[in-house]
């Protein structure tokens, strides 16, 4: 058998080098990848209209209570009465960071307690974001919370 000699060493460290170098790059490029959304370059341009819904959820009294239920494996949306009214209109997102085929958004349509209730068993385990946004008296409300199934 015919020994190695330190060119043929150096001709096959590097060829293994360029041969995993090109695996990696070619498995990176086979993974998706996810947006935070695909309209997210008007997102930030309107993202002042977010700051300030957010600002006037952390200026009420009496904040809207957003409860994962146990039980029933529902999010339960519990609105105060003074933001109670005829006019109150808007949307419940959920929003899944790793995997926008699985965001889900409904209407807010509470009950007349304030509640609304969302079943989730259906939905995957893990980190979920919830956005509550609804709109009262012409001015927009803006809660987001990280929840977990």
């Amino acid at each position: 058998m015919k020994k190695f000699n330190w060119g043929t060493s150096i001709f096959l460290a590097v060829t293994l080098f360029v041969i995993a170098t090109l695996s990696v790059v070619s498995y990176l490029i086979s993974l998706d990848f996810y947006l935070v959304s695909n309209d997210h370059y008007e997102q930030g341009v309107e993202y002042q209209e977010t700051i300030d819904g957010q600002l006037r959820i952390k200026n009420l009294e009496n904040p809207v209570l957003v409860l994962f239920d146990e039980p029933t494996v529902s999010i339960k949306v519990t609105f105060p009465k003074e933001l109670r009214s005829d006019s109150l209109s808007g949307s419940i997102t959920f929003y899944r960071p790793n995997d926008s085929d699985l965001d889900r958004k409904y209407k807010l349509q509470v009950d007349e307690d304030g509640r609304q209730t969302i079943l989730v068993s259906d939905f995957e385990k893990g980190r979920w974001k919830l956005t509550l946004e609804w709109k009262r008296d012409s001015l927009i409300y803006i809660d987001e919370k990280n929840i977990f199934i």
